[in-house]
């Protein structure tokens, strides 16, 4: 970013077990392997967190869920190389899934996450692959269920005390929108933030639906939130990107975390994007927070973005 008067930012927004910690994981071994389109300048503060975090990846386990009452906000000198070279500190506030959920029912979040909305912010939006935290949209069965309408002896009872968790793709749509104001705010309303839509464990999707990628994979699952997306890209820069940490799975799968151990974990993981038009799939675990940070693909001025 040559000498910007400014931190760059990248915010990281998903429920619970969306894979936020994994991907700040692997984008430091990223990092720390020299080759990708972001570098490493020099150690960060919290370089320890880091170097924990990506020991469990390096062993071949994925690393714990964040506590709720914990918040991690990194940040990593980076640079690119080459001529016109960015260079400066990424922040990444990161807080746990319950704490977005939080934000979306308040309807407002913590001082510290608007300090981060200026010009030279970007966001990933983060959804997991056959996650178990995922709150699928209401069918009418579902209505009935919460709201009456069908005899009560036609649905089965909710758990007493259940807690009623909105549907995943509607706290990303409001999350979307409380950005949109935001950055209106901060900002101006000319002003596009670069979103990223990040699916990770993209490694558990059926064959048959990597061949579309991401893309088609939000519109099959979370149609309210692609719908969005495709009305709004006026507002935003949108991007999807497909994101494996490991390209496989530790917990399920012995004989490929055998295989990944013999190989090179540090050097694990890919990139599934259509930046260019086209599907394709990148050994670069930097890719997205680069693109996000608005260096990749290359702009003359990307704090312009």
């Amino acid at each position: 970013m040559g000498d910007l008067g400014q931190q760059r930012s990248v915010l990281l927004v998903g429920v619970h077990d969306a894979g936020k910690t994994n991907l700040l994981f692997r984008f430091w071994l990223a990092l720390d392997s020299g080759q990708g389109i972001l570098l490493k300048d020099g150690l960060p503060d919290d370089f320890e967190y880091l170097k924990t975090g990506g020991d469990y990846l390096l062993k071949g386990q994925f690393a714990p869920h964040t506590p709720q009452d914990v918040r991690d906000q990194t940040e990593i000198p980076v640079k690119t190389a080459g001529e016109g070279a960015f260079r400066g500190k990424l922040v990444v506030p990161d807080i746990p899934g319950e704490q977005v959920l939080r934000v979306f029912k308040a309807r407002q979040w913590p001082p510290y996450w608007e300090q981060q909305i200026k010009r030279g912010c970007g966001c990933l939006l983060m959804l997991r692959v056959d996650s178990d935290e995922i709150v699928a949209p209401l069918d009418w069965v579902g209505c009935a269920k919460l709201y009456g309408g069908v005899p009560v002896d036609a649905v089965a009872d909710a758990e007493e005390g259940e807690e009623k968790k909105p549907p995943t793709q509607v706290v990303m749509v409001e999350w979307l929108q409380f950005l949109r104001t935001a950055f209106t705010a901060k900002a101006g309303a000319a002003y596009r933030p670069r979103v990223g839509i990040v699916v990770s464990a993209w490694d558990l999707v059926v064959e048959e639906q990597k061949a579309l990628g991401p893309v088609a994979w939000i519109k099959a699952n979370f149609p309210l939130l692609h719908q969005f997306i495709e009305a709004n890209d006026d507002e935003f820069e949108f991007a999807y990107f497909g994101v494996s940490v490991a390209d496989g799975d530790f917990d399920k799968d012995e004989e490929f975390k055998a295989k990944y151990l013999e190989g090179t974990p540090k050097k694990a993981g890919a990139i599934v994007h259509s930046l260019y038009g086209m599907i394709e799939k990148s050994p670069d675990c930097t890719l997205p927070v680069a693109w996000a940070l608005g260096v990749y693909p290359a702009k003359e001025d990307p704090v312009s973005q």
